[in-house]
């Protein structure tokens, strides 16, 4: 590899280090290889830490967000791409077409010939892989592309690794301030509105015309409600790593949200450490992982909601701000999957998109 290539891999790694977010970090990484190699096309795929051999998100470069939306479904990590994860090491392909390892593309997807990928590992994992495809000379990639694609796949990994470890250690800090918010919430402002509750019971009797006596019951149900509210904030923020339920699907999705960079809001409603049995809480973390994983992949989003309700039934909500969905969307495995686990359950899933933007889905089951 000559100097002047060397200086530009290490100005691209300079670049990329400077970024703070996961979303940049890997969009820059996938424009810098795209540019090094002289390539059409660059990817990053990140695997899913609950399921190593699938992919949880897919950064491309190359690729506008019309031709993008087209190819439609994001690949789910097999043929070359899992060739890379499984081999551990760099995959060359001089013909896509007629590499038995190979799946063949989608509809839409653009026509690629020469493939190189290699793996990026993170501490004792890996993370994902960096691909890329079609020289922009038409020539197959050689053992100089692959030194450039493994130095950045290098650098790549302790970019990652400290962003991983920058976001645990926050995390563990953001822990520690949401015990002493509960416990301020609870000593503090609750017995504050309970106060305020009771003096307004108490002046109801006194108040004089059908106004006044209005106003001040609707000003009582919004004190209740605003008590449920902060009880249920309680709960969240006092939640810790354990074993139940809502400690796994708070750690669940903080895991998954952190690796993609989405922010994340978790809302509960019930109590759902009781009345949750095994089995429904496994399928409480199946049902949310996936619909986590689908969010991630597909919605392009930036922010989504969790609701867990515990009532009558299971109630799972997951809302984004993403594209959003049509209103006669292609039943993928994914929502299919959906769909054929709340029948085994004598229940119900739908997914509609929001009106102003995004999609909401709604997983519904029966307590056992």
């Amino acid at each position: 590899m000559n100097e002047p290539r060397l200086k530009d891999i290490f100005e691209a790694l300079i670049e990329v280090v400077s970024k703070l977010n996961m979303d940049e970090t890997l969009t820059l990484l996938a424009d810098h290889t795209r540019a090094l190699t002289r390539s059409r096309y660059a990817a990053i795929g990140v695997l899913d830490p609950e399921h190593e051999h699938r992919l949880l998100d897919f950064v491309t470069s190359g690729v506008n967000s019309r031709e993008r939306e087209l190819i439609g479904n994001l690949p789910a990590g097999s043929g070359l791409l899992g060739a890379v994860i499984e081999s551990g090491s760099a995959v060359i392909s001089d013909s896509i077409a007629d590499d038995a390892r190979a799946v063949g593309f989608p509809s839409n997807h653009p026509a690629m010939k020469h493939f190189l990928g290699v793996p990026i590992i993170t501490g004792e994992r890996v993370f994902g892989s960096i691909y890329v495809t079609d020289r922009l000379d038409e020539q197959p990639f050689d053992q100089i592309d692959v030194a450039i694609l493994e130095t950045l796949a290098t650098g790549a990994s302790a970019v990652i690794g400290n962003l991983l470890l920058r976001q645990a250690l926050t995390r563990a800090q953001v822990e520690d301030d949401r015990t002493r918010i509960a416990r301020d919430l609870h000593d503090d402002i609750i017995q504050r509105l309970f106060a305020v509750g009771l003096q307004l019971q108490a002046a109801l009797p006194s108040l004089q015309g059908a106004d006044g006596a209005r106003f001040i019951r609707q000003a009582i149900e919004d004190l209740d409600a605003a008590i449920g509210e902060i009880r249920t904030t309680i709960f969240e923020l006092e939640a810790t790593h354990g074993d139940s339920p809502r400690a796994e699907i708070l750690d669940l999705t903080s895991r998954l949200c952190m690796i993609a960079g989405l922010e994340e809001h978790v809302i509960f409603s019930g109590p759902i450490d009781t009345l949750l049995t095994n089995s429904i809480k496994s399928l409480a973390l199946t049902v949310l992982r996936e619909l986590l994983t689908n969010v991630i992949r597909h919605a392009h989003a930036h922010e989504l909601r969790v609701e867990i309700q515990v009532s009558g039934g299971l109630k799972i909500v997951v809302a984004d701000d993403g594209i959003g969905i049509s209103d006669d969307p292609p039943i993928g495995h994914g929502l299919a999957n959906l769909r054929a686990k709340a029948t085994d359950h004598a229940g119900s899933f739908s997914i509609v998109a929001r009106p102003l933007g995004g999609s909401r889905a709604t997983f519904v089951v029966p307590l056992e």
